[in-house]
C-alpha cells in the first residue's frame, strides 16, 4: 500500500508540474489588453479610472486568461509543435533516467504563480462623458506558492532512493502556498473630478462581491529536519499553519473514490475592491463638458498620462466545510511513512500526522474558519504618446500582502510600444517576470477580436518554456466621435465647450 501511495504522490507532482509547463505566465489576465485607449471595460483589470479616459463609450464583451510559471519544471518550446503534429516530447535526462519533462536541479527556493481569469460578462457605459459605469462576472483561480523548498519538487520527481537525500539536514522559513477559487461581481465608477488647461483627472472604483469555492493555504515559518531513510525523517522543528476550504466530504473513504462533494461548492462569502486614480496631460487646453450624446464626446488627444491603482484589496471569509492546522515544535519528532498505513479517509490522514506533534490529534485544529486574502497588488501605468497613433505603455504591479493567508500575484514590470486605432492595434511586450526573467510577447487587436501572449518565442518554438499564456477576448466597442446617425448642429453647438 505504501509503495502504490508514494507512486500515486509521484505521480501527482508529475502531473501538476507539467501543467505548470504546460501553461505560462502570470501576466496575460493582469496587463495584455488594458494599455490601449480602446481597452474600454477591460482596462478595469489594471485601474478603474480609466473608463473615462477611454476611447470607447459603451462596450460589451468577455475575455480569457490562462497563464502559469515556475522555475522548476520546463519543456523545449520545439515541443508545442511536436504536440501539434502528434508527436511526442523531447526525451530529458537526469542522472541518467528519462522524464517527459526537464527539471532545474539547484538548491534554491522554488516559485510557482498561477492564474486563470474568465470573464462571462463585461460591460461599460460612458453616457455624458464625465462619469462611467461598469459591470462585470468574472471566474478566477489563483495559486502561489513562494519560497518553496527545493527539496519537495525534487522528491515529487525523483524517488528517495535514486536521489542523494538521506542522511542529510534540511532547513527553509517563510514558505507561503495559496490557492483560491471564487467568483465575483463587480460594479465601477469613473469619473472626471478635475479638467482644466492641459491637466485632467479622473478617479474610479470597483466593488465586489465574493463567492468562495476553494481556499487551500499553508504558511511554513520553520522547518528543520533530516532525512534519515526512505521512510522515516526526523524532525526537529517545526512552525507551520495550514487551511483549506472546498467541495471535498473529508470523511469519503479513498477507496470509494468519492472525495469530490459538488453539494459543498460555496464554502465562503467576501469583499473586496480596485480603487485608482489618472491624471493625463491633454495636447490641448479646451475644456470638454457633459453632452446628451456620448457618441459627440471627443477623444481626448494626451501627450502622457499617469495612473496608479490597488487592485484586489478584500478577502473572503470560509465558514464553511472547512479544516485549520496550527503545528509548532522544538523537539525531535520521527515520521514515518509507514504510519499511514491505516488511512482511509482525509479525516484519518490528519488525525494520524497530528499525532507525531500532538498525544491528542485534536490539539491541532483550529477554528472553524478562515479569512484568505485576494491577490492584492499596487499597480502604476505610465502611457507616452510619442505620434499620433503610436505609444509606448509601461506598467509596473507590486503584490502586497494584507493576510495571513493569501493567494498571490507575481511582480511584473512591462513595457510595451503600440500603435492603436478604432479598428487596430499592435502592440510587443518586453517584461521582466518576478524580477527575474525577461520574456517578449505580442497581442494583436482586429475589430472586436483580441490575441495575445506575453512569451512569443513558444509558438515560434526558441529556448525553454516553463509554460505558455494566452489571452483572447470578443469585444464589442462603441466609439466617442462617431455616431451612427448625423448630429444636428445649431448656432448654440460648440465642439470644444458644451
Amino acid at each position: 500500500m505504501l509503495k502504490g501511495l508514494a507512486n500515486t504522490i509521484r505521480g501527482c507532482g508529475v502531473f501538476v508540474l507539467m501543467m505548470l509547463s504546460a501553461l505560462s505566465y502570470n501576466v496575460s489576465a493582469q496587463v495584455l489588453g488594458t494599455a490601449t485607449n480602446y481597452s474600454g471595460s477591460r482596462g478595469l483589470a489594471v485601474n478603474p479610472s480609466l473608463m473615462t479616459t477611454s476611447y470607447v463609450y459603451a462596450d460589451f464583451g468577455l475575455n480569457l486568461g490562462v497563464s502559469a510559471y515556475n522555475d522548476f519544471a520546463y519543456i523545449n518550446a520545439k515541443d508545442y509543435n511536436n504536440l501539434l503534429k502528434g508527436n511526442g516530447l523531447s526525451d530529458y535526462y537526469m542522472n541518467d533516467n528519462r522524464y517527459d519533462i526537464g527539471f532545474v536541479m539547484n538548491k534554491n527556493p522554488k516559485y510557482v504563480y498561477e492564474n486563470l481569469d474568465f470573464n462571462v460578462i463585461s460591460m461599460m457605459l460612458c453616457p455624458k462623458g464625465k462619469r462611467a459605469y461598469g459591470i462585470f462576472v468574472n471566474n478566477r483561480v489563483y495559486t502561489s506558492g513562494k519560497r518553496i523548498p527545493w527539496e519537495i519538487p525534487e522528491a515529487a520527481i525523483v524517488s528517495i532512493e535514486e536521489g542523494d537525500y538521506l542522511g542529510k539536514n534540511y532547513k527553509s522559513e517563510n514558505a507561503i502556498i495559496g490557492l483560491m477559487a471564487w467568483s465575483e461581481v463587480g460594479l465601477s465608477y469613473s469619473m472626471t473630478v478635475y479638467d482644466r488647461y492641459s491637466d485632467k483627472f479622473d478617479v474610479g472604483m470597483t466593488a465586489k462581491g465574493l463567492l468562495g469555492y476553494v481556499g487551500v493555504a499553508l504558511n511554513l515559518d520553520d522547518v528543520d529536519k533530516d532525512i534519515v531513510d526512505k521512510n522515516v525523517s526526523v524532525i526537529h522543528k517545526l512552525n507551520m499553519t495550514a487551511a483549506m476550504a472546498g467541495p471535498i466530504d473529508y470523511e469519503a473513504q479513498f477507496a470509494d473514490g468519492q472525495l469530490f462533494d459538488k453539494n459543498r461548492l460555496i464554502n465562503g462569502l467576501g469583499l473586496g475592491f480596485d480603487i485608482g486614480v489618472t491624471y493625463t496631460n491633454k495636447k490641448d487646453e479646451k475644456e470638454h463638458g457633459e453632452v446628451k450624446r456620448p457618441c459627440t464626446f471627443p477623444k481626448i488627444q494626451y501627450n502622457w498620462r499617469l495612473g496608479v491603482s490597488l487592485l484586489d484589496v478584500g478577502a473572503i471569509r470560509f465558514n464553511k466545510n472547512t479544516r485549520t492546522y496550527r503545528y509548532f515544535s522544538e523537539e525531535d519528532k520521527v515520521f514515518d511513512i509507514s504510519s499511514l498505513e491505516g488511512v482511509v479517509n482525509f479525516d484519518s490522514m490528519m488525525d494520524t500526522l497530528n499525532s507525531i506533534f500532538y498525544e491528542n490529534p485534536a490539539e491541532a485544529r483550529g477554528g472553524d474558519g478562515f479569512v484568505m486574502g485576494l491577490p492584492t497588488a499596487l499597480s502604476v501605468q505610465f502611457d507616452y504618446n510619442i505620434w499620433r497613433g503610436f505609444y509606448v505603455n509601461s506598467t509596473w504591479v507590486q503584490p502586497l500582502r494584507f493576510w495571513n493567508y493569501t493567494a498571490s500575484r507575481p511582480a511584473m514590470l512591462t513595457v510595451s510600444p503600440r500603435y492603436e486605432s478604432s479598428f487596430f492595434d499592435v502592440s510587443a511586450h518586453v517584461s521582466l517576470y518576478n524580477y527575474e526573467k525577461i520574456i517578449l510577447g505580442a497581442e494583436v487587436r482586429l475589430a472586436f477580436l483580441s490575441v495575445g501572449t506575453h512569451d512569443i518565442f513558444n509558438f515560434i518554438g526558441v529556448g525553454e518554456s516553463y509554460g505558455l499564456d494566452v489571452y483572447a477576448a470578443v469585444k464589442f466597442n462603441l466609439y466617442k466621435g462617431k455616431c451612427w446617425k448625423k448630429v444636428i448642429k445649431d448656432s448654440c453647438w460648440n465642439a470644444n465647450f458644451r
